[in-house]
């Protein structure tokens, strides 16, 4: 609430206005510290608030973290959560696609195509592969994931043979040598990455359409 003082004008005695000034002075002080119990200017925090209205929040300084205004709701860090997240009227949705189709043009003349990193994990959620040589089979080698992460593969063209393969074992299959074969528009597999028992994570097939495994 706006809050009001008295004002001394130029034929007022400062003297005589001494009861006035330190009145105001009072006034000031109040509000300061009634506002101080939510703003600390030398912690610089804001606590204890009832509500707050607002047309946008960021929060981070030189990275930005959280970023909310008219059009976006953006959360540009990992999110960690303790409880359940419910959703009424409303859905997830996948959008974290590959930009760039996995198949025998992008692998070049190696026809092997590298799927994370050894320091790095897959970055993408869902690949688009396919392979239209029919005599070659493209390589996929899928690195090591974190524990929790689900990757998709899904052929989208041609009908050569895309394999797909772990490294240091650790892709696990029912498979005689752990390799996920695609080779028709349409097939897919779905892999989760889980804990091996030792803090370690391996991936698991976990749905899919139409491979077959070696």
């Amino acid at each position: 609430m706006a809050i009001s003082v008295t004002e001394i004008l130029g034929t007022d005695s400062l003297s005589g206005s001494r009861l006035v000034i330190n009145d105001n002075f009072n006034v000031l002080a109040s509000e300061i510290n009634a506002m101080e119990t939510y703003f600390a200017p030398s912690a610089g925090t804001i606590t204890n608030l009832n509500n707050l209205s607002t047309e946008a929040l960021r929060v981070g300084l030189s990275t930005i973290l959280l970023d909310i205004n008219a059009s976006t709701f953006d959360i540009l860090t990992n999110v960690k959560m303790t409880g359940n997240l419910n959703m009424t009227g409303g859905g997830v949705f996948r959008n974290d696609t590959s930009p760039t189709t996995l198949n025998d043009t992008t692998a070049g003349a190696s026809m092997a195509i590298s799927v994370g990193t050894s320091t790095a994990i897959p970055p993408y959620t869902m690949y688009r592969v396919g392979n239209t040589d029919i005599t070659d089979v493209l390589d996929i080698s899928l690195y090591s994931g974190s524990i929790g992460q689900e990757i998709f593969f899904i052929c989208t063209e041609g009908s050569g043979d895309v394999g797909i393969t772990g490294i240091s074992g650790n892709l696990v299959t029912t498979g005689t040598t752990d390799t996920i074969t695609l080779n028709k528009v349409g097939e897919s597999v779905h892999l989760l990455c889980i804990d091996n028992g030792s803090g370690v994570g391996v991936w698991y097939i976990v749905g899919g359409q139409g491979y077959v495994l070696s």
